[in-house]
């Protein structure tokens, strides 16, 4: 287990339910058991203790780790990339046929970042307050800011408060100041004191390019995207873009001729995590600001809202009859599209409809192409209903499947024109 830092720079986060998720098909769950965690609705975690259970799964599996070590930029030496390693004892170079850059915001093969929401500096710190149960988490919103907290074993409280960093510095406010400003606006059960230092970091929605000449690494995590901390998604998607990186990798070692694909796939992956994170954020912020109507809250509002996937009403289902004639929406479509098909990328039909925020390649284990093979015959609901549950589908699922098709418009009546 790697040494852990002193109380005062441990650093405490919460994961969702679909963290926990994402680390069992991994094979890692435990890491979660080992971790000095706590349950409520969320799992709250030790980032140390978190971070260090990964690493010790990858020294089981053969994995070679060099830590504490220090990585200088790799650069490219014909087919291969040569990347530096100080040590503790000496400086290595490793030659690798791929990188996976997940330095953080430190972003070891970045160059050019593009902020994708306003300016926002998340101010961490210990605080001795009213006891609470251990591994509760809250947030709260003030006119000038928000918190995050989460109650210890020991009955202290790890807190995250969130500000614009332009006015402290317009205030030449140190952080301790502007953490202590910012909890004494909140509610009564913060009275209470620090208990550690308060320590400052960028917590800005970032995108980050590859500096030029290493565009062929592949970036994970914050080396490529940073999210909002308010849609508190950013670990989750982490791990999920850890997942996605591998199987990259994966793909141009076993499969070089699909680089193409590959890259695209994984590029388009973040781009959507991007997409659907600033969303949700507008969203926040301008439901706040509603409440607040301050500067804080309202930076947000004055950026261009990013479209929003706005979904029709559901088609009824009482139109929906066993004997109904069924095909695909001339509004819909299959096309090739690259997709995770075990631990390789691939191309694989997917449907894509305007009612869809992104292609749908896979449903219930399926490829969609499978289950909508039968619909191109004009086939009936009940004909295609009893050719799923042949295909093995338990019926609770193949009548799932046959209602989210019509109700979204994707299988439409036969008979149907094409302006319903």
């Amino acid at each position: 287990m790697a040494p852990l830092p002193g109380d005062g720079n441990r650093r405490w986060e919460s994961l969702p339910p679909g963290a926990w998720k994402i680390l069992d098909a991994l094979g890692l769950g435990t890491a979660l058991a080992a971790c000095d965690g706590h349950a409520e609705v969320t799992f709250l975690i030790d980032r140390a203790r978190f971070d260090a259970c990964p690493m010790d799964a990858a020294r089981r599996r053969g994995v070679r780790l060099l830590t504490p070590a220090v990585a200088s930029r790799p650069q490219k030496i014909g087919d291969a990339w040569l990347l530096p390693v100080a040590t503790d004892q000496t400086t290595v170079s490793l030659c690798a046929a791929h990188v996976i850059d997940a330095s953080g915001r430190k972003a070891l093969t970045g160059s050019r970042r593009h902020r994708l929401s306003p300016a926002t500096l998340a101010l961490c710190a210990r605080w001795r307050g009213p006891p609470a149960s251990p591994g509760v988490t809250r947030i709260e919103a003030t006119a000038e800011s928000w918190c995050w907290s989460a109650s210890l074993a020991d009955g202290a409280h790890y807190a995250a408060v969130f500000v614009d960093p332009r006015s402290l510095r317009a205030a030449r406010d140190e952080p301790a100041t502007a953490f202590l400003a910012a909890v004494g606006r909140s509610s009564p059960r913060w009275d209470g004191t620090l208990a550690s230092p308060v320590t400052a970091c960028d917590a800005s929605a970032t995108r980050i390019a590859r500096a030029p000449g290493l565009e062929d690494t592949i970036a994970a995590g914050e080396a490529a995207l940073s999210l909002d901390p308010l849609s508190s998604q950013g670990v989750q998607r982490a791990l999920v873009d850890g997942q996605q990186s591998a199987i990259v990798v994966n793909t141009l070692i076993v499969h070089p001729e699909r680089r193409r694909i590959a890259v695209a796939f994984h590029a388009e992956r973040q781009a959507e995590a991007s997409r659907r994170d600033n969303a949700m954020c507008h969203g926040l912020y301008r439901e706040q600001a509603t409440t607040y109507q301050s500067p804080f809250w309202s930076r947000y509002c004055g950026q261009d809202t990013p479209a929003e996937h706005q979904l029709r009403s559901p088609v009824p289902l009482d139109n929906l009859l066993p004997e109904t004639r069924l095909r695909l929406s001339p509004r819909a479509r299959l096309e090739d599209t690259a997709v995770i098909d075990g631990d390789l990328i691939a191309l694989a039909p997917a449907l894509v409809h305007p009612d869809l925020d992104r292609p749908v390649a896979f449903l219930a284990g399926r490829s969609i192409g499978s289950l909508l093979a039968r619909a191109f015959s004009g086939a009936s609901a009940a004909s295609l209903f009893d050719g799923w549950r042949a295909d093995s589908l338990p019926e609770g699922t193949a009548l799932e499947l046959l209602r989210w098709f019509w109700q979204r418009g994707l299988l439409v009546n036969s008979s149907a024109t094409d302006a319903s």
